[in-house]
């Protein structure tokens, strides 16, 4: 017969290799990535290297997890408040204001995830043109509703991703902004590109 606490050990070792993701992010947004060594995340996280190894069979593979991971949390985050949007325009709003707060709520891990990126050929990461097609798909339904205008969805919806991607840099760079501000300008300005424009008045119209 099975224990009651057969399931632990899963358990430890998930917060183990959660305990290391976290220590990477630590070293890598602390001391750079060149000192980010396999040794050095596992001290920081209290372990030895030989635990590390047992978690992740290469600092590349615990690389990776912290690129994933990122990934994966910020699909929750908006997930959870992209369900209370009813309209494509309420679903736009907390599509581009979820990414941007998502960065601004995690910055030492998306700090790291971008070190890893640019200093990590082994390392895969989500492709734009993959991560602009559920945002394609939400432009399209608004035009298909006619609450949005005529335009190319996926020329906008890359769009869209490039400055949510950029603004991950630049957030990051630039600590002293006003990132409310910024944030509720950005979606401000996708809302005003998706909406129809308001027909001229006609002659007719006008007597």
């Amino acid at each position: 017969m099975r224990s009651k606490e057969s399931g632990s050990p899963s358990r430890t070792r998930r917060a183990r290799r959660e305990d290391l993701i976290a220590a990477a992010v630590r070293v890598i947004s602390q001391d750079g990535y060149p000192a980010a060594s396999l040794e050095r995340i596992a001290r920081e996280a209290g372990t030895s290297k030989g635990t590390a190894l047992y978690h992740f069979a290469s600092k590349e593979e615990l690389y990776q997890a912290v690129v994933t991971t990122l990934f994966e949390d910020g699909a929750a985050f908006m997930a959870e408040r992209l369900r209370a949007a009813k309209t494509p325009t309420e679903k736009l709003r907390t599509y581009i204001e979820t990414n941007l707060r998502f960065i601004t709520l995690n910055p030492a891990h998306v700090g790291a995830t971008q070190r890893i990126i640019e200093n990590s050929g082994a390392v895969q990461v989500v492709q734009v043109e993959d991560a602009a097609a559920p945002l394609r798909r939400l432009l399209e339904s608004g035009q298909a509703s006619g609450e949005f205008a005529v335009f190319d969805a996926e020329v906008t919806a890359l769009s869209i991703r490039t400055v949510i991607d950029g603004a991950a840099f630049y957030f990051l760079a630039r600590p002293e902004l006003d990132l409310d501000h910024h944030i509720s300008e950005i979606v401000a300005l996708f809302l005003r590109s998706v909406r129809p424009v308001p027909a001229a008045p006609t002659a007719d119209s006008e007597e």
